[in-house]
């Protein structure tokens, strides 16, 4: 028994081609098409990957670079004798030391810009002014 190329073996009945020769023709261009745009589109963001980590500009070698004035050490940070620090903050240029002393708790706030000042803030009780 002689069967067609879309032909049933087992029946013999000719079943007609879901495609036609140029629909199979169309489908396989669209498939080799899609394929090459995927590759054209992974080699590309693979070379875009490589380019920038190579093109890349090199981090700041310090503080000075970038515009930041470089902290000094203060020549010591004057608390009432006694004192306890208690907690410390620190906020951009500033430093807060937080202590506890024999006349009471208060707040001193160091700028660490060379030339800067200092500030004390007595902690008072409401209404104890």
């Amino acid at each position: 028994m002689q069967n067609s190329p879309g032909g049933d073996p087992e029946t013999g009945a000719d079943i007609p081609p879901m495609y036609t020769p140029s629909q199979l023709r169309l489908l396989k261009i669209a498939v080799i098409g899609m394929g090459v745009i995927l590759l054209v589109g992974f080699t590309t963001v693979i070379g875009r990957i490589i380019y920038l980590v190579n093109s890349a500009p090199p981090p700041p070698a310090a503080a000075v670079a970038s515009g930041v004035a470089p902290l000094v050490a203060p020549a010591g940070l004057a608390l009432p004798k006694g004192a306890v620090i208690k907690h410390l903050a620190l906020s951009g240029n500033r430093l807060a030391v937080h202590y506890d002393g024999p006349a009471g708790s208060g707040i001193r706030i160091v700028d660490l810009v060379p030339g800067g000042g200092a500030v004390t803030l007595p902690i008072v009780e409401e209404g104890g002014r």
